[in-house]
């Protein structure tokens, strides 16, 4: 029995060492950083994987901004030689502005290898999926686009056809009453421009819309927010806050995308996606994923 009982402190001690051991990821770095592991001195790079036992060395002007445990993101940005395992504290979920569907992204691609394209399974990180279709009728509309918060910018609303339809009647509602739309337009293709009815509709309103083969009926409605520009202005200025010190321009545009989509800004969205690819155009990821977001949004 004595065993038995000094097995299981044995296994619960174990266990709350384990629990307690934090991973930590590299995500952004100035100056001259390195890392010192095994009593191994190496330079820092952006994307290293590294145990609680390595210690961070910074030299005066360096930062290092790093996620921790797929949980945090937290940076140090003042000289010195850090023990990783003193940052317990950094590790807690919750603990920073930074949202935290966008650090376990980030950690996922950071650290996945050979899983499919960069940057194309962005939707398992985010909120942005709405509910499952329960109409039934010749037309699809990806649930991603269920509610679309709009400022400025081009940008499609798509579907797709069940059939060979050659012709698809678009409509706009200013409530959920779908016999009385206010506006329509019939087009060839199986998406509309926001530009094409942008004056259509009012800043600060929200709508309804929904597209089906000329000739039928769709009920199901999806919901388009024209948002004021100022209240997108202070969104982006909020977000712009909430990266680490020391965040590279491209850095920045890249997180403020994926955040944007989150919060169903597409346009804008897309506007940021795209200078993250124009600022570091050998950056894999950022490419990538611009790509992944004009083919899951119909963009050409």
């Amino acid at each position: 029995m004595k065993r038995l009982q000094f097995l299981l402190v044995m296994f619960l001690a174990a266990g709350t060492a384990m629990a307690q051991d934090n991973s930590f990821l590299l995500y952004s770095l100035k100056g001259n950083v390195s890392v010192v592991d095994n009593k191994v001195e190496t330079k820092a790079k952006v994307g290293q994987l590294l145990k609680s036992s390595a210690n961070l060395k910074i030299a005066p002007g360096g930062m290092a901004t790093l996620i921790c445990n797929q949980a945090s993101m937290f940076t140090v940005n003042k000289a010195g030689n850090y023990s990783l395992n003193k940052f317990k504290d950094s590790c807690r979920e919750g603990s920073n502005n930074v949202s935290a569907n966008y650090i376990k992204y980030v950690w996922n691609q950071m650290t996945s290898h050979g899983e499919g394209s960069p940057g194309s399974n962005r939707k398992a990180f985010m909120n942005t999926v709405g509910a499952v279709s329960r109409s039934i009728n010749n037309i699809w509309i990806d649930p991603r686009l269920d509610t679309v918060n709009y400022t400025a910018g081009d940008f499609p609303l798509s579907w797709k056809s069940y059939t060979d339809a050659g012709e698809f009647q678009f409509s706009l509602y200013n409530s959920s009453n779908i016999a009385d739309p206010f506006y329509t337009q019939v087009t060839s293709k199986s998406k509309i421009m926001i530009n094409s009815f942008a004056t259509k509709i009012k800043e600060g309103s929200s709508y309804y819309w929904t597209s089906a083969v000329k000739g039928e009926e769709n009920d199901e409605l999806k919901v388009l927010n024209f948002v004021s520009k100022d209240t997108y202005d202070k969104l982006v200025s909020l977000l712009k806050t909430q990266g680490g010190a020391g965040e590279a321009p491209a850095e920045q545009a890249y997180r403020i995308a994926f955040m944007l989509e989150d919060a169903h800004y597409l346009a804008e969205a897309y506007q940021y996606y795209s200078k993250a690819a124009q600022l570091a155009p050998d950056n894999v990821l950022y490419r990538s994923t611009l790509m992944s977001f004009k083919k899951d949004y119909e963009i050409k």
